[in-house]
């Protein structure tokens, strides 16, 4: 009589028939985590007939923090850049140039697509709007008056 064996040899795919999850596969616990957060928060979203309440929308908080986390557990880690000072030399892919006539100098203004970095090694170029000086009058050879010597 074999005896029955426990457990799964390494590389041996999971057995959903048997009631086995992948949950032992390096990284898949922080992603089960983030998975269960972005779930509940949906959830969350998703009842009152979709018109959250702000407790709901504490609640949602909550567990997008929890589903973030346990991803920057495991090492990936999503940054936005909005705020930021923009350097052309930055790694980032700009969708758009926007005139803010408020502005000293290039900072972003929305990043529409985070930069995702897993175990430090960059995954995913962020997309940014970049707001850059308004052009002043004065800066405009061709708007300023005349000198009257010349």
């Amino acid at each position: 009589m074999r005896p029955r064996r426990h457990g799964r040899s390494p590389g041996e795919a999971a057995d959903p028939t048997r009631g086995e999850d992948a949950a032992s596969t390096p990284g898949t616990e922080a992603l089960l985590r983030a998975a269960v957060a972005l779930w509940r928060a949906q959830r969350t979203l998703d009842a009152n007939d979709g018109t959250p309440t702000a407790a709901d929308l504490r609640q949602v908080r909550r567990q997008l923090n929890i589903g973030r986390q346990a991803l920057a557990d495991d090492g990936l880690e999503i940054q936005e850049h909005d705020g930021q000072p923009f350097d052309s030399g930055l790694s980032l892919e700009v969708l758009a140039f926007q005139e803010e006539p408020d502005l000293t100098r290039e900072v972003v203004l929305e990043t529409v697509r985070p930069s995702v970095y897993l175990g430090g090694r960059r995954v995913q170029m962020g997309q940014v709007i970049v707001g850059r000086p308004a052009p002043r009058p004065d800066d405009d050879p061709g708007t300023r008056p005349e000198d009257p010597d010349s």
